[in-house]
């Protein structure tokens, strides 16, 4: 029984991170891919901390619906506080990523080298992401609050989380990766301004998240 409860919340949150995860989301990761000249290994050392992290999150859900804190319960499900918190956690990602690309383009190589972006704050993002409390994540939240294990609420997150990402992560770092890479190799006279123009734009889009204009 638990088994087909568990592929059944896998293949829910299959077919949510292939349609909404992916829409919301390409605002956010491609001016990121894009500052780092969107190479495969670049765009890897991106998604797999975020990923890591949305898959944390998740879990971490689970166990807050598993546990009954209301007042956590209440925390994730202001989306004025999670905007805030993305939002300037989007800004200072938009820094980082500047900062780096000047400090590669004052190097004597003729190649930028990106510094990596942190790791925890591109694993802070992915958590981050995991709190929007949509119709298949409430779902995976009751399976796990009318659970009586702990270990079954892990594994609800956990497979919910595997489901969530499996797609996204493949779309952004395959597909979106492919084509910011090909518009770069087509557009290769203003590379250095579009990567440039990338952090601009994730500041803005950070700006966006912080206000309410956007909700990921």
């Amino acid at each position: 029984m638990e088994a087909m409860t568990l592929l059944s919340l896998f293949l829910v949150a299959l077919s949510y991170g292939a349609t909404a995860c992916m829409l919301t989301c390409m605002p956010l990761l491609s001016p990121i891919l894009l500052a780092n000249s969107a190479t495969r290994q670049q765009s890897l050392k991106v998604l797999l901390p975020i990923s890591l992290g949305r898959i944390s999150g998740y879990i971490v859900l689970s166990l807050i619906a598993f546990a009954g804190s209301s007042l956590l319960k209440n925390i994730i499900a202001d989306k004025t506080l999670i905007g805030y918190l993305l939002g300037a956690l989007t800004i200072f990602l938009a820094g980082r990523l500047w900062f780096s690309l000047k400090a590669g383009s004052s190097c004597c190589s003729s190649t930028p080298q990106q510094t990596p972006q942190g790791n925890f704050a591109l694993f802070f993002t992915g958590l981050l992401l995991s709190m929007s409390l949509c119709a298949p994540v409430i779902t995976m939240m009751t399976l796990s609050a009318a659970t009586h294990s702990i270990g079954w609420a892990i594994s609800y997150g956990a497979v919910f989380g595997l489901g969530a990402t499996l797609l996204w992560f493949l779309f952004f770092s395959v597909v979106l990766t492919a084509i910011l890479k090909e518009s770069l190799v087509h557009l290769s006279r203003y590379r250095g301004f579009l990567q440039h123009a990338a952090p601009i734009l994730l500041a803005g889009i950070g700006i966006a998240i912080i206000k309410g204009w956007i909700y990921l």
